[in-house]
């Protein structure tokens, strides 16, 4: 089966299509290549200079493992949450009209630092206010008025700016709501809102007056899966459904409620990461980012079909149709998550698309009428964007997560820029705590979010130019359930936040240890590119490296393993939504808990290091690090189990899975035939003294009704 191809410019089109940087392979020792001073999790250069010995090329990075993890207080380390950054997250224009600013000001969120901030044309800060923790989504109504929500809050925040800067006019209250990913607001007053833990999408109406109030008119969904984007567009709701791989669009009625007659799902084979829409007619244009729609492949030995597209539909009349796709990994624009789409003066279309896995921002016209055979051209833009704004101008405002940074570009070059590219504008935001952060770590979550990990991979045929977060969004899952390329074995994804106190690694364990497991990534990364995985990189090939604090000429191989393995202690889980602001269980959680001990608990262990059975704490320590911020329990131990899951990925069985954050794990079990955790408990049962997950003997003894619901209470909160 052949996959469509990157579209070529129309004929006559004069439209650059810049290629990535070339990539150096330099030989020899490597130089120290960290400009910033490491103070957190960093791996001394000098110590890994001389780790080519005879036997083990990694046995000082397996030393700088073990001894890390000696002195690393599990029970105490901060979360993902905030050690990784400020991490600008959504940006979004102030009309002028409405705010009396000037015509460029912007506010965005620091999902790292609970914030809401105002910027100018420049992208210096000019105000800041306290957001709803974790914020991660941003919406800005017609009269002014700023919704801002976040993953660890119930809260739907609001806000005005003016003059004087940001002020608070209270917030809607939700108290039952946990998980909350993003805000859209309509035009009749409505205001949406997607939590990713039940997945819902919710309907409100703000509350008169200023304070924190229930809303006033709440009509609630359950829609699908992973639901972490909401978009109004003309007469439409949009959310992107990235665990049911489905972007859902429903009409909404004359005052601003979706209603399910006429609903629309874009579906496609894995995850689409960003999706923007524009009003046509009687419908409207939607553009989707995400991986292309084929399964993943692994019979040869590497990731194959899991290039990334961008793909234009038009919905009307209650139908989907496709209209175009691009391969964007062919252009170097990998995971594009922020997509701007929008009409030129004759009436064409103009999408594009930036890489947050690579270092290229896409653009694509078509002209009036004929939505096929479009111009493209790229032009370089640094990875990490994971929201654009459109300036009036015409000039692109990107949220940078990755660079702790808000990027600015000029408008879309409607010929080649004369004497080369404009750089783009980045200001990091001003933050000490970010400053403080090891460069290592930092170049080492360059290495799992962007191509740096296998620069030399392609996209010819079934050979992909990917990243990590392709099968991993944010470092959780996909929601697939692929083939493994062995036998019949079919595996779903694992999260891989919080691999440093969980192993042996992956449901077959056959990675020991961290070294082992990251020296193993880069081979299978690099698998079919016909490079060698054991490379040094040039960083003159990558000068966004500067931006991360990465200096010298030459990043040798264990400068890359080390800066890997440097990223991942740090890259533990986020908190649980369930138990934020909480301290305490309620009598059905405590309940769960005693169930699970007495039921569950032999496998799933809880331990604070899974390979470590001296870690394991007692039940009356339970309530205090369950409902701590880090949560961090691992609930599993090193060994194999064989609880009836079928086919089993090793002869042995499979590794214990951790049950931290179950909510994004979605499917479940190896083999992904468990669609809920009601559907795991369901399959419970007991046979003579033995624990089956599925396929238990005739006469095996299940969970009472009640005591499913108390388990379920129980682990909502791991």
């Amino acid at each position: 089966m052949l996959r469509p191809r990157v579209a070529r410019p129309a004929a006559g089109k004069r439209i650059a299509v810049a290629a990535l940087g070339a990539v150096a392979l330099a030989v020899g020792a490597a130089a120290a290549v960290f400009a910033r001073a490491d103070k957190k999790t960093a791996i001394d250069a000098s110590s890994i200079e001389g780790a080519s010995l005879a036997g083990d090329p990694l046995r000082s990075l397996r030393a700088w493992e073990n001894a890390t993890r000696a002195k690393t207080d599990f029970e105490r380390s901060e979360t993902s949450a905030t050690a990784l950054g400020a991490d600008p997250y959504a940006i979004r224009r102030l009309e002028a009209s409405t705010s009396g600013l000037h015509p460029q000001r912007l506010v965005g969120v620091l999902r790292g630092r609970s914030a809401l901030v105002e910027i100018d044309a420049t992208l210096q800060e000019v105000g800041r206010a306290p957001a709803p923790e974790s914020p991660t989504g941003l919406a800005v109504g017609r009269d002014g008025e700023i919704f801002v929500v976040g993953e660890l809050s119930s809260d739907v925040a609001r806000y005005r700016v003016s003059a004087a800067g940001i002020a608070s006019t209270g917030a809607i209250e939700l108290a039952d709501v946990h998980a909350i990913r993003d805000v859209a607001v309509g035009p009749e007053g409505a205001i949406y809102v997607v939590e990713e833990h039940d997945g819902r999408l919710l309907t409100l109406t703000a509350p008169a007056g200023v304070g924190r109030a229930p809303p006033a008119s709440r009509l609630e969904t359950l829609l699908c899966h992973g639901p972490v984007r909401v978009l109004r567009v003309g007469a439409a709701v949009l959310v992107n459904c990235v665990l049911d791989h489905a972007i859902v669009i429903r009409p909404v009625d004359s005052h601003g409620i979706p209603v399910a007659a006429g609903e629309v799902r874009i579906v496609h084979d894995g995850p689409m990461w960003g999706v923007a829409a524009l009003p046509d007619g009687d419908g409207l244009l939607v553009a989707v980012g995400g991986v292309e729609d084929h399964p993943l492949d692994r019979t040869e030995g590497s990731f194959g079909f899991i290039d990334s597209f961008v793909t234009l539909y038009r919905v009307a009349g209650g139908q989907a149709a496709k209209l175009d796709e691009i391969n964007t990994s062919e252009l170097h624009v990998v995971t594009p998550k922020a997509l701007s789409l929008s009409r030129d003066a004759d009436g064409g279309v103009e999408l594009t698309a930036a890489g947050y896995g690579s270092d290229r921002q896409a653009f694509v016209r078509w002209r009036a009428g004929e939505l096929t055979s479009p111009s493209i051209g790229t032009r370089a833009v640094p990875p990490g964007s994971a929201a654009v704004e459109r300036l009036a101008d015409g000039s692109f405002v990107f949220a940078n997560s990755l660079l702790d940074a808000w990027v600015r570009v000029p408008p879309a070059p409607r010929e080649p820029a004369v004497g080369g590219e404009v750089p783009p504008l980045v200001a990091h935001v001003d933050d000490a705590a970010s400053s403080a952060r090891s460069a290592q770590s930092r170049l080492g979550e360059a290495l799992f979010f962007t191509t740096l990990l296998a620069p030399w991979d392609r996209s010819e045929g079934r050979l992909s130019r990917f990243t990590c977060e392709t099968c991993h969004f944010e470092g959780y899952v996909d929601g697939r359930t692929h083939f493994t390329g062995r036998g019949d074995v079919h595996a779903t994804t694992k999260p891989l936040l919080g691999l440093f106190n969980n192993r042996p690694h992956f449901s077959r364990a056959l990675d020991p240890d961290l070294t082992t497991m990251v020296d193993n990534e880069f081979r299978v990364a690099s698998a079919k590119s016909d490079h060698d995985p054991w490379f040094s990189l040039s960083t003159s090939g990558f000068p966004w490296l500067r931006e991360l604090g990465v200096a010298g000429d030459t990043l040798s191989p264990l400068d890359l393993r080390g800066a890997f393995m440097a990223f991942l202690v740090d890259f533990k889980p986020r908190p649980n939504p369930s138990v934020a602001g909480r301290t305490r269980f309620t009598e059905e959680e405590r309940a769960g808990a005693a169930v699970f001990r007495d039921r569950c608990e032999s496998c799933h262990e809880a331990r604070l290091v899974a390979d470590e059975p001296a870690s394991r704490v007692a039940f009356d320590r339970w309530e205090g690090l369950v409902m701590s911020p880090a949560g961090p329990v691992v609930w599993a131990h090193d060994d194999y189990e064989k609880t009836g899951v079928v086919p089993y990925v090793n002869e042995k069985g499979a590794r214990v899975v951790s049950l931290r954050r179950l909510y994004k794990k979605y499917p479940y079990f190896t083999n992904g035939s468990a669609k809920s955790i009601p559907a795991v408990l369901d399959r419970a049962s007991f046979a003579a003294g033995v624990f089956f997950h599925d396929g238990a003997p005739a006469g095996a003894v299940g969970l009472a009704d009640s005591e499913k619901a108390v388990v379920a209470a129980f682990l909502d909160l791991l």
